[in-house]
């Protein structure tokens, strides 16, 4: 990015593309959650592909009984939570700057450290980076 004063070209922007103030470029903290939110909703879609297996798999082999019923339910139950799971982590990537997206970002950040600990590396520096006063100020909360 060329900075010039208090305005900055966005890189890959096309001419003509109005410049932006620096203050209506997001914080770190922002672009932070946007990658975060990307990479969950990635490994929540792979959770409901391996549901939806595991719900169509016995019958693709032609299974029956109740270890097939059992793999019918815990599909069921995988592919069911990870969509409701991805639903609030689309929704706060697609939010912009509404006040409600960074107290629904706070959430889904500590929702996450709790179900998903290996994540605990990315989710407390994340954490720490979304209450920073600047993100705060970037979504108008006080």
């Amino acid at each position: 990015m060329s900075h010039q004063g208090p305005y900055f070209i966005p890189s890959g922007a096309p001419p003509g593309t109005p410049l932006l103030m620096e203050e209506d470029r997001p914080p770190e903290g922002v672009y932070y959650f946007r990658i975060y939110a990307v990479l969950m909703i990635l490994m929540l879609l792979g959770a409901f592909g391996t549901g939806l297996y595991l719900m169509l798999g016995p019958a693709m082999r032609g299974m029956s009984g109740s270890s097939a019923a059992g793999e019918w339910v815990a599909g069921i139950f995988l592919a069911g939570l990870s969509f409701l799971i991805i639903i609030p982590h689309a929704v706060v990537l697609f939010a912009g700057k509404a006040k409600w997206a960074y107290t629904m970002g706070i959430v889904l950040i500590g929702l996450n450290m709790l179900w998903n600990t290996c994540c605990l590396p990315i989710t407390i520096p994340l954490l720490i980076m979304w209450m920073k006063p600047e993100t705060k100020r970037w979504y108008g909360v006080t």
